[in-house]
């Protein structure tokens, strides 16, 4: 064998492991690097997902906040509105009072005034139901200074008093009184016709007389007046027909 051929196979024998171990160690670096670089991108694809989910996650929960945004907003514009609302209806309610105080005011100083009148008219007037109309007025004042007492029922019943003082201008009546007749108290039958004349006659109807506005008394009448006088207290009370009488009216006061 050539010495050279020798040396060669020598020489290869002694490479040929070291090689093979050489080459065995690449291929495992090769397996590691092609692994980690698996590992790598599943970790990176892992983390795609995550965010992915997270991104959804994050996007419903923007559009969840947008869509409370804008029910928040209506409900503020609602509670404005409602705010509005009740600010012009507690203005109104302001004025209302106003205006209610100064109308209960003036009602009440107009009233006033009215019963002022119509307790001096009933002083000045024919002396008939005396106790009667002295109470209603007394009630009246009474009633006017009551604050439990509302306005308007205060309006009634002033103007209630009115209408009654009113129709007695326009009625007959017989009420049995005490009158001062001559020196002498004696109950006697008072016709009163309206407001024009209030006549009056003793129960045995002898005596009779018409009261005097201007003297404030009774003056006695003739006894030709008896007779008329008792027709037409008879008429009032409804004891006989209607029918004419020459009654006197008395003195008119100017």
């Amino acid at each position: 064998m050539s010495p050279f051929l020798s040396a060669g196979l020598a020489a290869l024998l002694f490479f040929t492991p070291c090689a093979a171990i050489a080459a065995a160690s690449v291929t495992g670096e090769i397996r590691t690097d092609i692994s980690k670089t698996m590992d790598t991108e599943k970790h990176v694809q892992n983390m795609k997902t995550n965010w992915k989910d997270e991104a959804r996650e994050l996007a419903d929960r923007l559009e969840l906040l947008e869509k409370e945004a804008v029910d928040l907003e209506n409900y503020l514009k609602k509670q404005n509105l409602r705010l509005t609302l009740e600010e012009k209806k507690y203005e109104e309610n302001l004025r209302r009072d106003k205006e209610t105080a100064r109308v209960k005011s003036e009602l009440s100083g107009f009233l006033d005034r009215v019963l002022v009148s119509l307790e001096a008219g009933i002083a000045a007037d024919l002396p008939f139901l005396a106790q009667e109309r002295a109470g209603r007025i007394a009630s009246l004042k009474e009633m006017m200074v009551d604050p439990e007492e509302s306005p308007a029922e205060k309006f009634r019943r002033v103007f209630e008093a009115l209408q009654i003082e009113a129709e007695y201008g326009t009625t007959i009546e017989v009420t049995q009184e005490t009158i001062s007749l001559g020196g002498r108290d004696i109950l006697v039958d008072v016709f009163r016709l309206g407001r024009v004349s209030l006549l009056c006659q003793s129960l045995d109807q002898k005596k009779s007389a018409v009261f005097d506005p201007a003297a404030a008394q009774w003056q006695p009448l003739p006894e030709s007046q008896n007779r008329d006088i008792a027709q037409a207290i008879a008429m009032a009370r409804l004891e006989r027909s209607i029918e004419l009488v020459k009654l006197p009216l008395g003195k008119i006061l100017k």
